[in-house]
């Protein structure tokens, strides 16, 4: 689903006429009309300026593949309240077929249906529809991003086909970049144009996601050292951390006897 048909969409799901939200965009019918056919595309600010007046991420503008993050939001959730796709359905009066499209990515749900799962699963419809402002500008990421490659200005400029001088003005928040030097700045940098306006979750709502259990944890001070130990890593010691997790999940009885023949050998000595 392209972007103009997700603001097509969501507002008509707002129960606006195309002239309402144009008024409200500050932008005439015309050009409204030619984003929404996926004739024209808007500029960076214009799609936030779109995604503030219909109360949606930005992300959720860009992002191709919507159906799978509320998919995975939706089981996620209802995992962590420990509902089976049947408990759910009952719950909400969806179909538990319906609700595995939804988990699988093969359909997608309305607003609707999305206010009625967030009810069921007590959690705020913002949980998949919105997130809080990220305080880094495009700018702050497009640098930080090119700095962990070792990229020099220049050099991302030729990536992208751009000049050095329009990324060293996107860099320090001098210039906005249209949404497509966005798109080949973030085709040089390896990653998703999304990740420029990615936004924090809520705290609040990321709780609310949370296992009652899993809350109850991270008041623990063992696992908050943990956390606090873990927070400076890097991207590749954070994964070999999580790859040894995954061992010792998988091996736990073998690793766990091993760990009681060794204690025992030591106070036999």
């Amino acid at each position: 689903m392209g972007l103009g048909v997700k603001v097509r969409d969501f507002r008509k799901q707002r129960g606006l006429t195309l002239q309402a939200l144009s008024d409200q965009l500050e932008v005439s019918c015309s050009f409204l009309s030619a984003v929404e056919r996926e004739i024209k595309k808007p500029s960076v600010a214009m799609v936030r300026r779109i995604s503030e007046v219909l109360n949606i991420s930005p992300t959720y503008l860009l992002d191709s593949d919507t159906e799978k993050v509320y998919g995975e939001k939706i089981k996620f959730i209802r995992q962590g309240r420990s509902l089976s796709i049947e408990e759910l359905s009952e719950l909400s009066g969806i179909s538990p077929e319906l609700i595995r499209a939804y988990e699988e990515g093969s359909d997608k749900p309305d607003f609707e249906s999305l206010n009625t799962l967030a009810e069921v699963l007590n959690v705020t419809v913002r949980y998949f529809l919105e997130k809080s402002a990220d305080k880094l500008s495009i700018g702050g990421r497009i640098k930080r991003e090119r700095e962990k490659l070792g990229l020099k200005s220049s050099t991302l400029a030729d990536k992208a086909g751009v000049s050095p001088s329009m990324i060293s003005q996107i860099e320090n928040d001098q210039a906005e970049p249209s949404l497509d030097t966005l798109e080949s700045i973030a085709e040089a940098l390896g990653v998703s144009v999304c990740y420029f306006l990615l936004e924090q979750e809520d705290v609040e709502n990321l709780l609310s996601s949370l296992n009652p259990d899993v809350l109850s944890l991270l008041g623990d001070p063992r696992v908050q050292s943990v956390l606090r130990a873990v927070r400076d890593f890097e991207a590749g010691d954070l994964k070999f951390i999580l790859n040894y997790i995954q061992f010792f999940k998988r091996n736990r009885a073998l690793l766990s006897s091993k760990a009681e023949k060794d204690h025992n050998s030591l106070s036999s000595d």
